[in-house]
């Protein structure tokens, strides 16, 4: 389990469970449209965060189990369901890296914005594999990043300075790698942004302020190539609009 993770969740859960960018973002409509009109038996909501994903499909679920390693995060879990009357989801303290969960128990695994903290991706999509029953549906959301080196370098090292427990986006070429390495076949795959303040950003994570003045001046002198690739733009205000890439994958077991 990252310690280092688990504290930074349970400082800043009260935020996500405000933040625009997970709670309102393309991906989640995205999320709902590749699950398809199927009704599943029992969902798992891996690193659920305040619990977006695990509600979005919660009324295809007869069960579904929010899942994470911050217990401050499980805590606006439940403020939300019951905020929004959801009665069928279940808050279960679990790594992504060893889930509690018996071989082939659930016909439904979603993972949205999280695995970019995750230590290791191969073991934690083999556990999904483990879990998911043979003709179950994986959904995986995450922010990938560039194909190019020089903003894919910069775009991890900002989110590394933001949040120190960011490990890795892997590029969208990556994620689709790994998926095949790890026994699932992609079936489905959409590419989005989410789009951003970086005043927000910062604030949400609680990152420090020296290490915020440093970053906004590096943006001020931003390379345009990288500019470009991500649309930055700056306000007035000294503030910075911009827009991390997105990936959708649906997995099934080959």
């Amino acid at each position: 389990m990252d310690t280092d993770a688990r504290n930074q969740f349970d400082r800043t859960a009260a935020s996500y469970a405000v933040s625009r960018a997970h709670s309102n973002s393309r991906s989640l409509a995205l999320l709902k449209e590749f699950a398809g009109d199927r009704q599943y038996r029992l969902a798992i909501d891996i690193a659920t965060g305040p619990g977006f994903a695990a509600f979005a499909l919660a009324d295809q679920c007869d069960e579904m189990i929010a899942t994470d390693i911050s217990r401050g995060m499980l805590e606006q879990v439940n403020k939300l369901a019951f905020a929004r009357s959801i009665e069928n989801v279940e808050r279960s303290f679990a790594d992504a890296h060893a889930l509690p969960f018996r071989d082939a128990s659930s016909d439904l695994i979603t993972c949205r914005t999280a695995p970019h903290h995750f230590a290791s991706i191969p073991t934690f999509l083999s556990e999904v594999r483990r879990v998911l029953v043979r003709s179950g549906v994986f959904l995986m959301v995450d922010t990938t990043t560039s194909e190019l080196e020089l903003p894919r370098i910069w775009h991890q090292n900002m989110e590394w300075r933001r949040d120190r427990s960011h490990v890795a986006a892997p590029p969208p070429s990556a994620w689709r790698r790994e998926f095949v390495q790890a026994g699932f076949r992609v079936v489905e795959e959409q590419l989005t942004t989410v789009d951003m303040e970086f005043n927000d950003w910062v604030l949400r994570s609680n990152t420090p302020e020296e290490e915020i003045e440093a970053m906004r001046s590096e943006w001020k002198n931003i390379d345009e190539k990288i500019s470009l690739e991500y649309n930055v733009k700056e306000y007035a205000n000294g503030d910075y609009s911009f827009s991390w890439p997105v990936i959708l994958l649906k997995g099934v077991i080959r």
